[in-house]
């Protein structure tokens, strides 16, 4: 009597709990419906997980994306997939003077840097948790594409490679948690604004060669999977890279730091050249964890530094540069007598444990 009981209760419990259920999974994946005032808006939501064919099934085309940026209209796309390659150099190049809602400053560094001709996308583009399938580049040999609105990447993967390189991003600019499977290229590109790049997992290859911060940026909490190259970057003001993990060749080699940086706690594998750096503020390494070569020759330190906590496994090259030369103490170094002692002293422990056990058997 008590079983049937039981069961009683449990059938009782699913028939209150399963009409509960369906809605959710009748809604488990479907296209949000557009939300009024909408007219000058590129707007696609997907809400709920998907299974491959019903995402497949909701995609976003690469040309309708396009299209959409031809007509000048304002991108809005969330938790959506984006099929077949984005190619930006396909949008109109216009003069300089042909578009007047370009600001004053970024108009005056264009001539400055002898840029006549643009393409510009006029209007805030928010791709947020989505996915591309391919690839998504300007493929600009000279000029500049000009975003005038905000951009926004965030939680966004990249299956293939991402070149914005030669793109002047007039609004603040964020790829939080975003994530590049292979190469992101953001070469020559200016960022007038903040630009946040926290917590992204950067692919095979990541280049920002002669990028230009005018505002602060933040790599903090970074991973860089493959080669990363800064060089020859400008940072205005505050560049924070604090806790960055950098598996592979690094290069801050001929880059200013016009204000604070930050390179605490970061992780850095393979080797990492600051030759020629200029760091005209404070910067602090603290905490860092330097695997490899750290190259400083000819570096130029003209604020506060920090280096407390700093583990070098090699002395740090400082050839010409203004760093005092009690920066990697002998407490700092894991020099190689200390790894040779280490060595020796698990070698004789591994001798005498096999001494021990030989023993124990003739006995």
């Amino acid at each position: 009597m008590k079983l049937r009981g039981v069961n009683y209760c449990l059938l009782i419990a699913l028939l209150l709990v399963l009409p509960g259920l369906s809605p959710i999974n009748a809604e488990a994946c479907r296209l949000l419906p557009i939300p009024p005032g909408s007219e000058n808006v590129f707007w696609v939501h997907v809400e709920g997980p998907c299974l491959p064919g019903e995402e497949e099934a909701l995609a976003v085309k690469g040309a309708d994306l396009f299209g959409a940026l031809l007509q000048g209209k304002r991108i809005d796309l969330d938790h959506v997939l984006v099929v077949d390659p984005i190619m930006l150099d396909l949008l109109p190049q216009q003069t300089l003077s042909e578009y007047p809602a370009i600001p004053p400053a970024v108009r005056q560094r264009l001539q400055e840097q002898g840029v006549t001709a643009v393409r510009v996308i006029p209007e805030a583009v928010s791709i947020r948790h989505s996915r591309f399938e391919k690839v998504l580049a300007t493929n600009l040999v000279e000029g500049a594409l000009l975003v005038l609105g905000p951009v926004d990447f965030t939680g966004t993967v990249f299956q293939q490679s991402i070149d914005l390189s030669k793109t002047v991003f007039v609004g603040p600019v964020t790829f939080l948690n975003a994530r590049v499977d292979f190469e992101g290229f953001f070469i020559g590109s200016q960022f007038t604004q903040g630009a946040d790049f926290s917590y992204v997992t950067f692919g095979t290859h990541s280049r920002f060669h002669q990028a230009r911060f005018w505002n602060r940026v933040t790599f903090a909490d970074a991973h860089f999977t493959g080669v990363a190259e800064f060089l020859e970057v400008e940072f205005q003001q505050t560049a924070d890279f604090s806790r960055s993990v950098f598996a592979s060749g690094t290069g801050f080699s001929g880059s200013v730091f016009r204000g604070p940086a930050d390179f605490s706690a970061i992780a850095a594998a393979q080797e990492i050249y600051f030759r020629f750096t200029e760091f005209r503020e404070s910067v602090t390494f603290v905490n860092a964890q330097i695997h490899s070569v750290v190259d400083f020759t000819n570096a130029r330190f003209d604020g506060a530094q920090d280096f407390a906590g700093v583990e070098f496994r090699t002395l740090p090259e400082l050839s010409g540069s203004n760093l005092p030369l009690n920066v990697a103490s002998v407490q700092n170094v894991r020099s190689l007598s200390s790894q040779v002692g280490i060595f020796l002293g698990l070698v004789i422990l591994v001798l005498c444990y096999l001494w021990f056990t030989k023993g124990k058997k003739s006995a």
